[in-house]
């Protein structure tokens, strides 16, 4: 079963060419000055008494906690990575703590101040936004740190020439990716590399090279189209269900939520032309 990743609407065109530039009349130089930059190289300044210290920034240890507890979609998140950060100017001291398997946390032991705190589990979970809180000496501060899942397909594509022209080859790259959290809780979009792709194009588009293609090591696939007319000329890609979906359910059991089984990629993305 293939899952519909695109469908898309390009508009071709079969416009003159471009007319030529006019030539321009003249040019105009550009007023130049002769003034030379001072040369400052042999001017000795004057020492200054005093000398220069540097305060490193530590989280602890000191007389205050941070602690909470990391939820997520299904509830709280164990095994979760808490990175609790103390912010002293433009300087950052930073300390990550785990939660335990009911998703609570603690960091004990903390200079008070103001802190950056966040939340994930890689490869799936993350926080959009961290927390900002200020902590009082001696205080115990108690966060409720909430996490998102990011784990969906997407796919985009952009066809060159754009509009493509009637009667010319245009290419289309068609390029696939799965969000990832990564070991710093960052998201990132990964490729997906070695699935297959297959472009159905209408009536209006001839072919010009193989409609099934396998994503190289960037994701992405490419196809070449002549469009035969001009207007909107519809566009559809798919990709059959990738070896990592979950398996159809068992016979008479509930669909998945926003399913519809056996399997197909739910991505989903936008053409851009």
């Amino acid at each position: 079963m293939l899952g519909i990743l695109l469908v898309a609407s390009v508009a071709c065109t079969s416009g003159d060419a471009f007319d030529p530039l006019p030539r321009p009349e003249g040019t105009v130089a550009p007023e130049t000055s002769t003034t030379t930059r001072p040369d400052f190289s042999g001017m000795a300044l004057a020492p200054v008494a005093g000398t220069t210290s540097t305060t490193e920034v530590v989280v602890g240890p000191g007389p205050s906690t941070v602690a909470g507890r990391v939820d997520g979609p299904d509830g709280p998140v164990p095994e979760a990575t808490v990175r609790v950060e103390r912010l002293v100017g433009d300087q950052i001291a930073a300390v990550d703590v785990f939660a335990n398997l009911d998703g609570l946390w603690q960091a004990p032991a903390v200079h008070g101040g103001r802190y950056r705190v966040r939340a994930w589990r890689a490869p799936d979970l993350a926080m959009v936004e961290p927390q900002i809180l200020f902590v009082g000496a001696g205080q115990t501060a108690e966060l409720a740190l909430a996490v998102e899942r990011f784990d969906a397909r997407a796919v985009d594509a952009v066809i060159a020439p754009d509009p493509p022209r009637v009667g010319a080859p245009a290419n289309l790259l068609v390029r696939l990716s799965a969000q990832t959290v990564d070991d710093d809780g960052v998201v990132r979009a990964t490729p997906s590399a070695g699935l297959e792709v297959v472009l159905s194009p209408g009536s209006g588009w001839a072919a010009r090279s193989p409609l099934r293609q396998v994503t190289g090591s960037t994701g992405s696939a490419t196809f070449t189209l002549v469009c035969r007319a001009p207007g909107p000329q519809p566009l559809v890609v798919s990709i059959p269900a990738a070896v990592d979906d979950p398996p159809p359910p068992p016979p008479g059991a509930p669909p998945a939520p926003g399913g519809g089984g056996g399997g197909s990629s739910t991505a989903a993305g936008m053409l851009t032309t």
